[in-house]
């Protein structure tokens, strides 16, 4: 089984989004792939921005019961694969050989931040995420 850990700052827009997006993209497609997410500076009381939240519903996903969770190194060890939202994001991790940005996995570029934008910043992000999600379970379907 793939494993795949998505990696943002706070935890809270991109990589939750992600996380959400794919595991729905992956279980419509018949695919056994488990999906994570954390944040390199990520405060665990926090939960899933509110206008992340609302992409995600506007575009049909079930918003997920999340809280912000902070980068462990041991996490980098239990996934196959770890996709940055920014080239920033994986040089603040220092590299490894299943470190990737989404970007370089996908061809689709660094993901912005959306955070303090409005409804129309996250859902342009999240649209991003949903062709990036569609070309990760391309490669793995």
């Amino acid at each position: 089984m793939k494993k795949i850990l998505f990696v943002c700052t706070g935890n809270t827009c991109r990589s939750p989004m992600a996380e959400c997006i794919l595991r729905q993209k992956a279980k419509q497609a018949g695919l056994k792939i488990r999906v994570s997410s954390a944040g390199l500076a990520a405060d665990p009381n926090c939960s899933v921005s509110p206008n992340a939240a609302a992409a995600l519903k506007t575009l049909g996903y079930p918003v997920p019961r999340h809280k912000a969770r902070q980068l462990t190194p041991e996490m980098l060890t239990k996934f196959n694969l770890t996709l940055t939202m920014t080239a920033a994001h994986k040089s603040a991790l220092g590299g490894g050989k299943n470190l990737m940005t989404l970007g370089e996995f996908t061809g689709l570029g660094d993901v912005p931040d959306p955070y303090g934008g409005d409804l129309a910043v996250y859902l342009a992000t999240a649209r991003m995420l949903e062709q990036a999600c569609d070309v990760i379970v391309e490669m793995f379907g």
